[in-house]
């Protein structure tokens, strides 16, 4: 009689045959597996040059012996949630063909793909921008022209598909949830494509407009409106186009009270081709009005007051005084 010897390398295959059958229910688990180390430890036993097979393998050969299915390998939740966006996609264009509106559409939609993929390029240009505290006004710079050019050639060509490395799809796909994600925060942010604020632009006034004087604001000093401001640098010298802005960013803007003053202020023009009123001093002109009402620059204007108007009220003012210099130190000196 022939004793066999359940060795631990017996035990260690069953636990992999088991392993690999996890995935039916237990019952039918020690059905198949039952008695299986003394078998084992039996047939090797009798044949000492023997060796175990792979447990996998063994494990497929007992559920073809027991007409039972291959195992269904394990899906990732990466995995399932790409055959859910599959199967989706499958679904809507299905619904899409269906109908004659949505196709159409749909095509539409395909024909504008070129133009999404330089907003996609011009999108991550802006956050990378952005990410070095560049966001305002990045376009007008060489160099992160550069950068769009670079990201405009990667995002065409991977859309159209060019480059077929593994993984290449899924970036793309990550890349554009990214983008739609980024798509309005960024608008919003970029609102301003001077690298200007809102206020900046919208703070000048319609310097043509007729309205009242009760309708406009303007600066004001004690209670008496201001048509213009001169200002003088540090050393009492006239300065010219100086832009004044309060804390708040908004422009400071003179008092256009022209029903009043008969003054009419005219505005400077940016290098954007807006028309601004706080750019000092302004250019001024003394008006009247006509035998039809009408009001017309003064054809008899006072010269006094036009040289006033033009040269500022001082041809220099007093410099600035610049902070006292500190005392010199005396150090007393001991008596010997």
């Amino acid at each position: 009689m022939t004793t066999s010897t359940v060795t631990p390398e017996i035990v260690t295959f069953a636990k992999g045959v088991r392993a690999a059958l996890a995935d039916l229910p237990p019952e039918e688990v020690d059905d198949l597996t039952e008695g299986l180390e003394a078998d084992l430890a039996e047939s090797l036993a009798e044949d000492l040059r023997r060796t175990l097979p792979d447990p996998v393998a063994y494990a497929a050969e007992l559920r073809l012996a027991a007409g039972l299915p291959g195992r269904v390998p394990e899906r990732g939740m990466l995995t399932g949630l790409i055959d859910t966006w599959r199967g989706a996609r499958t679904g809507v264009a299905e619904a899409i063909a269906r109908n004659p509106a949505l196709d159409s559409v749909s095509e539409f939609a395909a024909s504008l793909r070129p133009l999404w993929w330089i907003v996609r390029a011009w999108l991550a240009t802006w956050l990378l921008a952005a990410f070095f505290g560049m966001e305002d006004g990045y376009w007008f710079e060489a160099a992160w022209w550069v950068v769009f050019l670079a990201f405009a050639v990667v995002s065409v060509q991977g859309g159209r598909g060019t480059w077929r490395l593994p993984g290449v799809k899924g970036v793309v796909i990550a890349g554009n949830v990214l983008a739609l994600v980024a798509l309005l925060p960024v608008l919003a942010a970029a609102r301003s494509w001077g690298g200007q604020s809102d206020d900046y632009n919208l703070g000048y006034a319609d310097g043509s407009s007729s309205e009242s004087s009760g309708d406009r604001k303007g600066l004001s000093l004690d209670g008496q409106p201001i048509e213009n401001i001169y200002p003088y640098d540090a050393a009492g010298n006239k300065l010219t186009g100086v832009q004044l802005f309060d804390v708040d960013g908004k422009p400071l803007l003179p008092n256009r009270n022209v029903d009043e003053t008969q003054v009419q202020q005219t505005p400077a023009t940016l290098e954007t081709g807006a028309q601004a009123y706080n750019v000092y001093p302004l250019t001024v002109m003394r008006m009247t009005y006509d035998d039809l009402g009408d009001l017309v620059p003064d054809p008899n204007p006072d010269p006094d007051k036009a040289a006033a108007y033009a040269n500022g009220p001082f041809l220099k003012v007093p410099a600035v005084q610049g902070p006292p210099a500190p005392a010199a130190e005396v150090v007393a000196t001991p008596n010997e």
